[in-house]
């Protein structure tokens, strides 16, 4: 391990949400060193998924990886220059599409087993029998095919040649005229700007689904929660407790509007395949259940969402940079501003 990555003691990290070891700049880690030791190790975490995990697993892991990174890139977009964020920003979401196929298909039965559990008392059993069958035949072809297909093969070349593009950020400014890119400065100027404008976002995302409640908007509104959640694990070293607890509440919004997401996928599967439940008595009230728990999750995101979001950009912007001085310039002891 890096010798900068953030270690809490085990009799704290209980307390603390499910951020990936390391994921966070360390304490006197200059934000350049750190940030790119904090996307070389994600790259490196998804090609080692790529190269020992099941296919599914390993889908899963770089879809994963890969928001991650892409909060990042947000965060420090103003560093990067427009050119470049678009560009990597780009190649990251087309390396998850490349793979998208193999997750899809292993949520798709995940759902179906979560809503078989949620209203096997409402539903006969053999409702979901053939739904199963036939998505699980779907999900075996794919991943059974995947190591050998040139969407593959075209992830892990590209992971690579990210890893090798990350690797090679500069950490000062000799390295920064060899490679023709600036420094991201140390300090919390260079990570404000793309924090707020990732918050701002999402708060109107949320606002726009309270209005209109669609999938579509729900989802667009989840892609924004989970980019302000990345993003506060990398800056919850500052204040492990308060941001690191944001984290997790966005964690918490991300599962409601995930699973949201996956109901809304799951009708329009059945929408398109109605084969997929051939009764259309028993097909009629999957539907009508499965909308029902849509708008129970609608209703829980948003009272979620109305608390994460609670404050203006600027005023929560200001409160985590104010957290971040406090934390990379501590006072001397006895000290008092």
């Amino acid at each position: 391990m890096h010798p900068a990555a953030v270690v809490y003691p085990a009799t704290e990290r209980r307390f603390l949400p499910a951020i990936p070891q390391g994921f966070g700049i360390g304490p006197r880690e200059p934000l350049a060193d750190g940030l790119r030791r904090v996307t070389v190790e994600q790259f490196d975490g998804a090609l080692v998924a790529m190269a020992t995990q099941p296919v599914g697993v390993a889908a899963h892991e770089v879809r994963k990886v890969t928001k991650r990174l892409r909060a990042v890139l947000r965060l420090v977009r103003s560093s990067l220059g427009d050119d470049r964020y678009r560009a990597e920003n780009a190649i990251l979401r087309d390396t998850a599409r490349l793979l998208a196929p193999l997750r899809d298909a292993d949520v798709r039965l995940e759902t179906v087993s979560g809503v078989r559990e949620r209203f096997e008392s409402q539903l006969r059993p053999t409702v979901f029998d053939a739904m199963t069958e036939a998505l699980s035949r779907r999900r075996d072809r794919i991943q059974d095919a995947a190591p050998d297909t040139d969407e593959w093969h075209e992830a892990v070349f590209a992971l690579r040649s990210a890893r090798a593009r990350y690797a090679a950020w500069p950490v000062d400014e000799e390295s920064a005229r060899a490679h023709g890119m600036a420094v991201i400065p140390h300090g919390f100027a260079a990570v404000g700007g793309g924090l707020s404008a990732t918050y701002a976002r999402g708060r109107q995302e949320m606002a726009e689904a309270g209005r209109r409640p669609t999938a579509d908007n729900f989802h667009a509104w989840r892609k924004r929660a989970k980019y302000l959640r990345h993003q506060l694990e990398i800056l919850s070293p500052a204040f492990p407790e308060v941001v690191g607890g944001y984290a997790a509440s966005l964690g918490r919004l991300g599962d409601l509007l995930g699973d949201e997401h996956d109901l809304a996928e799951l009708l329009r599967a059945l929408a398109a395949r109605p084969d997929l439940s051939a009764d259309p008595i028993e097909r009629s009230l999957l539907v009508a259940l499965a909308q029902h728990r849509r708008a129970e999750l609608h209703t829980a995101a948003l009272s979620l969402g109305s608390r994460v979001y609670a404050e203006p950009a600027d005023r929560f912007t200001k409160r985590i940079g104010e957290y971040w001085k406090a934390w990379d310039e501590p006072l001397p002891v006895g000290f008092v501003e």
